[in-house]
This record gives structure tokens, sequence and C-alpha cells, in this order.
């Protein structure tokens, strides 16, 4: 709401009211059309979002990922960033929607984003020859309506100059200055109504880096709406050999949000290399933990129901699609 300090110091006219005033002066701005002024509550603040489908992280982040805004997706290598932002994508192409993605790169897998589910016959991809390309890119996608873009990865935007320059050009703070004078531009799209998901890394460092030692410097996390920490928190085992890892404990931190979630939560799901995320898994988990599953032993119970081991009670569920039907209702 708008706040005038002489509004409470003014002299009403006879007959008049602050309020009516006050209404005087809303009408006033609002009718100027050289300001861009409108409403709190005006239509165009409103956002839908995006869903990951995976139960513990749509929750984390109340809905999913949200249109209209900026999302950083970042951890160490090898955690699963790029596969959550598939799931993104997947998830806009199975609505209907218009999926894009900016390999900076140069590591897009058409076959392993197929295996994600993706639609790769119906997914736009750029793989741009300089951080300005790239953006130019983005920029046009948001204005020409694409629901989701993401961007893979900011640690890959190199500008046209430096790549102009031999290999011992080096100035200090390149890609940290280009990323904080070009994302303005782009944020200013956004309000088309895209979905922007920008990935990035960890890096070791010598010395003090900003935001968790990423490339790019503070800009990413000042203009981020979303901040989306990703890393591993233990491995999985295969139930035939004990010593051989089959994937791991992803958790996902909210680090910020402007646009509800649980904000400083962290949710962990089961990441298996050949399949993904396990969903099922990440319900079982979510039933022992609120005590829909009761657990003795090596033994699980689930109403009348009784399995040994986890893999055990994954099988039931499996062979009686009721048994996870009522699961992901008694879950919240």
């Amino acid at each position: 709401m708008l706040q005038f300090v002489w509004l409470g110091q003014k002299q009403c006219k006879k007959g008049e009211t602050l309020e009516t005033d006050r209404k005087k002066v809303i009408e006033k701005l609002l009718g100027n059309k050289k300001l861009n002024i409108v409403k709190g509550d005006d239509k165009e603040f409103e956002y839908n979002r995006i869903e990951f489908g995976i139960p513990n992280l749509d929750k984390l982040t109340g809905g999913g990922i949200p249109k209209k805004r900026m999302t950083l997706i970042y951890g160490p290598t090898n955690v699963g960033k790029s596969y959550l932002a598939s799931q993104i994508c997947a998830n806009v192409q199975r609505e209907g929607g218009l999926a894009a993605w900016i390999d900076t790169e140069l590591s897009w897998d058409s076959n392993w984003m197929s295996k994600c589910g993706l639609d790769v016959g119906e997914m736009l991809l750029s793989q741009p020859h300089n951080g300005e390309q790239a953006f130019e890119t983005i920029t046009e996608m948001m204005q020409s309506g694409v629901d989701v873009i993401v961007l893979d990865s900011i640690a890959g935007l190199v500008p046209a100059q430096n790549l102009e320059e031999d290999f011992s050009f080096n100035p200090m703070a390149w890609q940290a200055r280009f990323v904080n004078s070009s994302l303005p531009k782009v944020m200013n799209s956004l309000r088309q109504g895209s979905a922007f998901i920008a990935i990035n890394q960890v890096r070791s460092s010598i010395g003090p880096v900003a935001l968790a030692n990423m490339p790019g410097g503070l800009a990413q996390g000042f203009f981020a709406h979303f901040l989306l920490e990703v890393k591993r928190s233990g491995w999985l085992n295969s139930p035939e050999d004990k010593t051989q890892k089959v994937g791991f404990d992803m958790e996902v931190r909210l680090r910020k949000t402007k646009v509800g979630g649980s904000n400083w939560s962290s949710a962990i799901v089961p990441f298996r290399v050949d399949g993904g995320i396990d969903v099922i898994e990440s319900y079982m988990r979510d039933g022992i933990t609120q005590g829909i599953i009761k657990k003795a032993g090596t033994w699980y119970t689930f109403g009348d129901d009784k399995a040994q081991g986890m893999n055990g009670l994954k099988e039931l569920i499996v062979s009686r699609p009721e048994l996870l039907a009522q699961l992901k209702n008694d879950v919240t």
C-alpha cells in the first residue's frame, strides 16, 4: 500500500476526508501512463508453479518451481542437479508446455535425457558460441512464451571478448562482471511467464569466493528467487551385493526463497543411477517417518500387510497398486 507522510498533516477540503483524498492520489498515479504503477494485487503478479512430481521436493518448495521467477540449483559435481532440472522440463511437456535447454557446457545427451523422461524431439536446445548469445537466446525464448528455460550452466558462460583473446588472457573477475551486468537484462523478460532455472557448480578455491565458491560472483544469488542446494548425503547399495553402489541419497536444501516453501529446510530423496529418483521408496520413507508404516526390527507393517526389509516392502507395494494409492493418500 502506498503511504505518504504528508497525508496525515494535510488539511482536507470541506466535505472531504483523508480517505477520499487518499483515493484521489491513488487514482491520479494509476492514471499516469508514463509511470509503471499498478496495485499490489494486480493479476500481473500472479504466478504458477511447475511440480517436480516428487512428493518430498514439491512439499519443500511449496508446490514446485515458480514461473516468472529465477531458480538457482547448485552443488558439487555429479549430485543430480541437471536431473532435477530435467524433471521440471518433463512435467512441463506432459502438460503440453514447451521446454528449452541452454547447453553452455556442450554436454547434452539425447539418450540420457530420454531416460530421464524428456521428449527430446519436442525439446528446444541451444549450444551458444558465447555468453552474450546465451543470454540473447534466453531473452528471446522468454518473450516467445517458452514455459521453462534451463541454463546449464552459469560456469560455462564465457564472454565473446575472452574467446577472441589468446589463452593467457585472464582479466580480474571477468565472469562475475559479465554475469552481474547480464542478469538484470534477462530478469526483465521474466514477467512474460517463463520459469528460468540456472545450474551452477561448487568449486574449490584458494581464497574467499562469493556464494559457496561458485563461478559467476554474487549477482546470481541476489537475483535468484529460489536457491536450491543439492548434495550427496549417503550411498545406496545393491541388495544383492552390499559393496556395489547403485545410487545415493540426494539432499536438496532450500537456501533462499521469495515465493514460499520451507525456507532453510531440506528433503532427502533416493536417487538410483539406472532409474532416477525412486518415488515409491520416497513415499515409503515418508510413511515410516510419519508412523503410517510401522517398523519392528527388519519387519515393516502397513495396515494389515507385513513385509521383511525395505526391498520386501517395496515388492509388496509394487505388486499391489491399491497399497501404493493408499500410501500416497495417507502421506502428508
